[in-house]
């Protein structure tokens, strides 16, 4: 009954889209086409980890090499296309499914034979490039994903009402960026609690902007996220980052009073801006997925200020 509700009163942003709703010809056609391509190779999330690895060993004074940031890379791009191969043999090929699904399951042997070649390099440089305290946490992590990944597989439900699949991400990422500033850190401080915690808010914030867009499509093709499984919260969202955009004001605003340029802070505020603009927004359903990624993009900018 409360499905019913939301899907009477959903505004235009969260209806199902058409297949082929992007046949426009032209320059704009071709740029949705190219982000839409972006998102569909799982390219947009692994440059916002490094992005935001770049923001925090600046904030953190950490010495971050080459060798982080691809393995950051490679590790966020194994996790993303592994989720979504396996959601394609979860669930077979529908014409209502988001388009990153669609491609994954059209070009399925080609993305597995990649995934499978991306993740023996990544093990062989895992091994020549980084310590072994490098090495045991950063398997961990990833055996720690991986069962994760294979409840979700056999146990949707259970799996994703324990830990629904945007916090999950929030906290991979949020742990994934941290992870080479900590093992360099000799002691934790205030600080780096508040950019795990921070990071880990914004990137489940990215998530659920998401998955309320795509809310009638994964009903259709029974897919398990947060607002599927509480349908009666997804017009809650807005709210939730509101509150988030208040919170990184008054962190800005102190900062400012204490003489300090908040390059962490305005990043979680200008991203989180986007975020609601971005919701607000009268854009094609089907594009906001990495336009969201694109609006955490915002580091960069504060970056080359302080450069």
């Amino acid at each position: 009954m409360a499905s019913n509700t939301v899907e009477q009163t959903a505004p235009a942003s969260l209806s199902c889209p058409p297949a082929n709703s992007l046949s426009e010809s032209g320059a704009r056609g071709l740029l949705e086409k190219t982000l839409l391509l972006i998102n569909s190779l799982s390219l947009d999330a692994p440059f916002v980890g490094v992005i935001w690895l770049w923001c925090l060993s600046s904030v953190n004074s950490s010495r971050i090499g080459f060798q982080h940031y691809l393995v950051l890379f490679s590790v966020t791009w194994l996790a993303y296309s592994g989720d979504r191969l396996l959601d394609s043999i979860r669930t077979p090929a529908k014409p209502c499914m988001v388009p990153r699904h669609l491609f994954t399951s059209m070009y399925f042997k080609p993305l597995m034979c990649i995934w499978g070649v991306v993740a023996l390099s990544s093990i062989l440089y895992l091994g020549l490039h980084l310590g072994r305290t490098e090495i045991i946490w950063g398997v961990s992590l990833l055996a720690l994903l991986s069962l994760y990944y294979l409840c979700c597989f056999y146990f949707p439900n259970l799996a994703r009402g324990l830990l629904p699949r945007e916090m999950l991400v929030g906290l991979f990422f949020s742990s994934a960026t941290h992870f080479f500033i900590l093992i360099q850190i000799a002691d934790w401080n205030y600080y780096f609690v508040w950019t795990f915690v921070c990071f880990f808010g914004l990137c489940s914030l990215n998530c659920l902007l998401i998955s309320r867009c795509e809310f009638l499509s994964d009903q259709q093709v029974g897919e398990v996220t947060f607002f599927t499984r509480h349908p009666h919260r997804i017009h809650r969202f807005q709210s939730m980052l509101i509150w988030f955009i208040g919170l990184q004001v008054i962190a800005c605003c102190i900062a400012v009073s204490l003489q300090l340029f908040p390059v962490f802070e305005l990043s979680l505020l200008s991203s989180s801006v986007l975020l609601l603009v971005l919701d607000c927004c009268l854009i094609r359903p089907q594009l906001k997925p990495v336009l969201a990624d694109l609006a955490l993009f915002t580091p960069w900018i504060f970056l080359s200020m302080t450069a």
